[in-house]
């Protein structure tokens, strides 16, 4: 197993000095949790605290889902979100939605780390660590915390929690064989305490076929977590994490496409349009995502005085890796490609050589869209218990990212493979000019220094009443370098953007079971960085702004919680992200206002003779306040549903737990969804069942401290169906009354969504001990 340079220094680092340090146990502070005996519907759901809506899944619930499902996965049956995967291995892609917010505007962190893409905000399962060393998934699906390390969050916050070290020394080993040949080697090795100071080490390797289409998924996951506990209240916490992938990726068809033929998949090898040379369809064997991240983060929490605490946690992310672009890869080059002057390609060939099948022998190359980042920050927050009634809380977060994205151009083999998935990172194996210049067909360089300053006050009225209000100022800059390439010429561009963002809650104890909650904040989401390289009308794009609103009620007794929670967010400047359906880049429009409204419901509790149950509903109304104008076309979106939002969701689980067995049965139904903003194009609602049941083996704790076999069916019924929208279009209908006229405005308003296919019925076993 080769390990990266960088890795193995980390590590090295890691097990001397660092080894006396502890990452964060948590990601942000957003209240208490409160368990009380038995958890309710395995786990599902907890007694909150927040003065806000807020769910956890906890270790339990995580350790009685599908095994190789990653955190965000595991969110699917919560309140308000729309998890759409492409398998349940945890490595491939997903997508989801959050009261009517796409997944890049929601801001994930892993043990307090940003993890979103620095650049555009997407949110990638490489990122997200094993599961089997998750302490816990919560989520505040209404507001960004006021400290919360994004840029990029109109509202709502993932946070990854992992474990803490075991306090007693052990070796935990699980092993997990499956449908499409599912294999998953875990081992975690603990020290156990020694004069405050704790870890644990893990590895795994994971190797599965697609379940659809040709390829395979492997993936490699490294973990290091040490805790030093020192003094009255004092830790120091580490954590280095690293990730490499070898990954084929799943087609998203059109709806037209995957009515034609369920089974539609890339071809075999890609095909040119025999004029032009350029791809008209790509090929399963450059449908690669290689990748590699590693982070790193020391957290201190350092007791001052008995009413003051700091905590200061320096983090590093590092992300290496690319994937084909449907418009981009595979791709022709010859000695006329250029047209920006940068490059002199006179030892390329002219034209293409075609063999007997039609297809171009020379000048093919894979061009991946690769993106290399380096992200250094920061978190600092001071807390003073200024009295019994107040709580101040000051705090800066500060991070650096550069990214650098390129479009290389790699030789294909003769059955059509790249000669090096990683041949941009190596640096070798890539087109060169006469003057042997690296040829690139995107070649941009963003830094992004982020700015967080803060200050809340939590106020303890009386023993039932607590309030808390606060303000951030937010700044961001995007320092971008257009650097030379085939269609670009050198420059550089810049934005900046800031914004103070206010936010008061207010949580009001009725009785010992009754609680009620108001929340009200405000969020700015900077621009993502390609908006400073498409020109055009993207290029004054304005940040977005969004007020987020919410009331709600909670009730929680010893065998039963029962919360609800009716929200209103309100956007001003409303980014949608599309594709430019001539030349596939992105594009980012201003479509103006947007309201999103609904009701969250969730509810849990204790049944006789160790059955539980969990239940959540969601209903979501995400509707666009504004006519947009596409390409001086005016489409009717005003009053329209934002596409891949589904109005209703509705999620029911029975369980039965008796310390020994362990079963549930979750059933889960998602609404349509529209893949166009005028609702033009839909895929219909559809349900899933799935199967999940375990068994605890009774062992002999002088030499087996648990062990434990558990089943998981994903889709039990094997439903063929579409679960989301993969990218969204303006419009799939044409309403431009001009087109085919021969007019001036001859444009088509006709674009084309495409979509996420649900996995076939799958089944996962898994066999676990802790020595």
């Amino acid at each position: 197993m080769k390990l990266n340079k960088l890795f193995v220094t980390l590590l090295a680092v890691g097990c001397g000095g660092w080894t006396a340090a502890s990452f964060a146990e948590d990601s942000v502070d957003i209240g208490d949790v409160n368990v009380t005996g038995q958890t309710l519907g395995n786990g599902m759901m907890v007694q909150e605290e927040a003065a806000k809506a807020r769910s956890t899944v906890t270790k339990e619930a995580l350790e009685k889902m599908s095994p190789t499902g990653n955190g965000i996965d595991k969110l699917k049956y919560t309140p308000g979100v729309n998890v759409s995967s492409d398998d349940s291995t945890g490595l491939s892609g997903f997508s989801f939605t959050m009261r009517g917010m796409q997944a890049s505007q929601v801001g994930v962190t892993m043990d307090g780390i940003p993890i979103n893409d620095s650049g555009d905000f997407s949110m990638y399962p490489n990122l997200l660590g094993d599961p089997e060393n998750l302490q816990e998934v919560f989520l505040t699906q209404g507001s960004s915390e006021l400290d919360a390390p994004h840029i990029g969050a109109s509202g709502g916050n993932i946070g990854l929690v992992s474990m803490a070290p075991s306090k007693d020394a052990g070796v935990f080993i699980k092993q997990t064989i499956g449908s499409n040949n599912l294999d998953k080697t875990f081992v975690r090795l603990n020290t156990g305490e020694y004069n405050g100071l704790s870890n644990y080490i893990s590895a795994s390797k994971t190797n599965s076929d697609k379940w659809k289409g040709k390829g395979d998924l492997d993936a490699e996951k490294f973990e290091l977590n040490s805790l030093y506990k020192f003094g009255e209240g004092n830790s120091i916490n580490a954590l280095i994490k690293y990730h490499k992938q070898e990954n084929f990726k799943y087609v998203k068809p059109s709806l037209a496409q995957y009515h034609s033929d369920h089974d539609y998949d890339f071809p075999n090898a890609p095909t040119y349009n025999p004029t032009t040379g350029k791809l008209t369809t790509a090929s399963y064997k450059t449908s690669v995502n290689p990748f590699e991240t590693m982070s790193a983060t020391v957290t201190g929490r350092f007791q001052l005085r008995d009413d003051l605490q700091l905590t200061v946690q320096p983090y590093y992310y590092y992300a290496n890796g690319g994937s084909y672009s449907a418009f981009g890869s595979p791709a022709t080059l010859f000695s006329t490609t250029s047209s920006s002057g940068n490059y002199d390609l006179s030892n390329l060939k002219t034209s293409a050589q075609y063999n007997a099948d039609g297809n171009p022998v020379s000048g093919r190359y894979y061009r991946p869209s690769w993106t290399e980042t380096w992200r250094p920050g920061i978190n600092t927050k001071l807390s003073w218990a200024v009295n019994d009634e107040h709580t101040l809380d000051v705090g800066y977060w500060y991070e650096r990212a550069r990214q650098r994205q390129s479009q290389p151009f790699v030789p294909l083999n003769a059955d059509g493979s790249p000669t090096d998935l990683w041949a941009e990172y190596n640096d070798s194996n890539q087109v060169r000019d006469a003057n042997g210049n690296v040829v690139q067909g995107r070649n941009y360089f963003t830094i992004t220094p982020s700015h967080k300053l803060f200050v809340q006050d939590t106020w303890n009225v009386t023993s039932d009443l607590t309030l808390s209000g606060g303000v951030a100022y937010e700044h961001s800059e995007r320092d971008g370098n257009l650097r030379a390439s085939l269609y670009d010429t050198p420059a550089k561009r810049d934005a900046t953007y800031h914004e103070f963002l206010p936010s008061f809650n207010a949580k009001y104890q009725l009785d010992t079971e009754n609680s009620v909650f108001y929340s009200v904040s405000r969020a700015m989401r900077t621009p993502p960085n390609y908006v400073l390289y498409n020109g055009g009308d993207s290029m004054s794009l304005k940040p977005e702004l969004s007020w987020n609103n919410e009331l709600g009620w909670r009730y929680a007794s010893d065998d039963m919680a029962l919360s609800a929670t009716l929200f209103y967010l309100q956007f001003k400047n409303r980014q949608i992200s599309s594709r430019n359906q001539i030349t596939g880049d992105y594009e980012m429009l201003n479509v103006g206002e947007v309201k999103n409204r609904g009701l969250e419901l969730e509810w849990s509790g204790l049944l006789p003779h160790n059955f539980n149950y969990y239940a959540s509903y969601t209903y979501t109304e995400a509707e666009q306040q504004d006519t947009i104008s596409y390409y001086g076309i005016d489409l009717p979106t005003k009053g329209k549903q934002v596409a891949g939002v589904p109005k209703n969701m509705f999620n029911l689980s029975l369980g039965y737990d008796d310390g020994r067995f362990y079963g549930n049965v979750i059933g889960k139904f998602v609404d349509n969804q529209y893949g166009d903003m005028t609702n033009d194009q839909s895929i219909p609602h559809f349900t899933t069942v799935d199967l999940n049941l375990g068994y605890r083996l009774p062992v002999n704790k002088q030499y087996m401290k648990s062990a434990a076999v558990r089943l998981s069916v994903s889709n039990l019924f094997n439903r063929e169906y579409l679960s989301g929208v993969d990218s969204v279009a303006f419009t799939s209908a044409q309403y431009n009354p001009g087109f085919g006229t021969g007019g001036a405005n001859n444009r088509s308003t006709i674009g084309t969504p495409y979509y996420n296919i649900g996995e076939e019925q799958t089944v996962a076993v898994s066999f676990e001990a802790e020595f």
